[in-house]
């Protein structure tokens, strides 16, 4: 090889150094608050278990120009807002976890979109909290992710203010052996049950409309609909680990693929890892850490479903005694004086009406309280069962 064309082609590789002077933008669609207080951080408001886009991508000095190498891992998670301690952290979440009617439940979760899953790959539920993937700077990344925990879920005390939250976004040089992140950052949110977000805007804009414009010394913001995205503000601090939260009951399970996240570090030895990477530097190199021992955890046996009939406004409670498709039978069965040899399918009916066949994996997935619409239609002497989400 020619000594100038070696040049041209180290030059055309991004070195360490330069990899750390990339700059990151991230962005959460959903609504954000209209009371913003100058210098506080942007408070945006979500619904439990709902899916919102967030999208990520590089805005360094370098933009326009396609990188050869230019694989990076990005980690992203839901965190406590305030400075707490490891133990207090993980006090919270094993408080909440202790209270979720599957201990499977997980706290952050990804949709498995097919726009998400074209612009990312290996993805990894590295913790009960944490999600992480690789996607590539020369295009923009794409992940739809629901969190499932409220700010008021970590106390037993009725009436105490919840505990602010993050989703907190760490990006990694892929083959870069430090677990110091490249680019950090974060927004605040805030939780709410029940389709709370869009309730919560509605009450700000009403009481922003009765304000006096000669009352205000700022502009109001118009409308939540015009203000739908909300950029990630970077942290300084790259140096702190997060605190992971994983369950020794489900340890082993972490794994979503084949592959096994290069940066997860020897150190996940169960619960409250801190994330760090070990000395790979691709995921062929990598070896799977031994499970932790795992520590039996009985599931509750009952969970507790609000479902009504289309033509009726007051709901029915449904206890089932087992959360399997035959719980559920059974218990439709009981309320309804369906014989229990006459129900024939049953299906579940998603929010974006998508209809699935309901089976044993879908309902253990249930929480207590969760509210459906039930329709009935007798064919060819057995009933077909459809439960409708709202």
């Amino acid at each position: 090889m020619l000594r100038g064309e070696r040049q041209t082609r180290l030059s055309q590789r991004p070195s360490r150094r330069a990899c750390r002077r990339n700059n990151f933008e991230y962005t959460l669609e959903a609504s954000k608050s209209l009371r913003q207080k100058p210098g506080d951080s942007t408070m945006t408001y979500l619904n439990k278990g709902q899916f919102y886009p967030v999208t990520l991508k590089e805005v360094s000095s370098n933009e326009g120009i396609h990188h050869p190498i230019s694989k990076v891992r990005s980690v992203i998670m839901v965190v406590f807002a305030e400075d707490k301690s490891r133990e207090d952290q993980l006090r919270h979440w094993k408080y909440w976890h202790s209270r979720q009617h599957t201990a499977k439940q997980r706290c952050i979760d990804i949709a498995d979109y097919k726009e998400s899953f074209n612009t990312i790959s290996n993805i990894e539920e590295i913790a009960y909290n944490a999600i992480s993937f690789t996607w590539d700077i020369n295009d923009e990344a794409k992940v739809f992710i629901s969190v499932n925990c409220l700010s008021t879920d970590f106390s037993s005390q009725k009436g105490v203010k919840g505990l602010p939250l993050n989703i907190q976004i760490d990006t990694y040089s892929y083959n870069n052996r430090s677990n110091k992140p490249v680019h950090r950052a974060y927004c605040q949110i805030k939780v709410f049950c029940d389709k709370g977000a869009e309730r919560k805007i509605r009450d700000e804009e009403r009481k922003q409309s009765k304000r006096k414009v000669s009352d205000v010394k700022v502009p109001l913001l118009p409308t939540h609909k015009r203000m739908d995205i909300t950029v990630f503000k970077p942290f300084v601090d790259l140096d702190t680990q997060p605190v992971l939260f994983i369950p020794d009951v489900h340890f082993a399970n972490l794994q979503r693929g084949a592959h096994v996240l290069s940066m997860a570090s020897e150190e996940l030895e169960g619960e409250g890892s801190s994330l760090k990477r070990g000395p790979y530097g691709s995921e062929d190199d990598f070896v799977v850490p031994p499970p932790a021992k795992l520590t039996r955890i009985e599931e509750p046996k009952r969970v507790l479903l609000y479902v009504r009939k289309e033509a009726e406004e007051v709901f029915d409670a449904l206890m089932l005694k087992t959360p399997s498709l035959k719980g559920l039978m059974e218990a439709i069965s009981d309320k309804y004086a369906v014989p229990h040899d006459k129900i024939g399918k049953i299906f579940k009916k998603c929010k974006k009406g998508i209809l699935v066949n309901m089976d044993d994996n879908i309902v253990k997935h249930y929480s207590n309280e969760d509210t459906f619409q039930l329709q009935m239609e007798e064919v060819g002497g057995s009933y077909r069962l459809t439960l409708t989400e709202l």
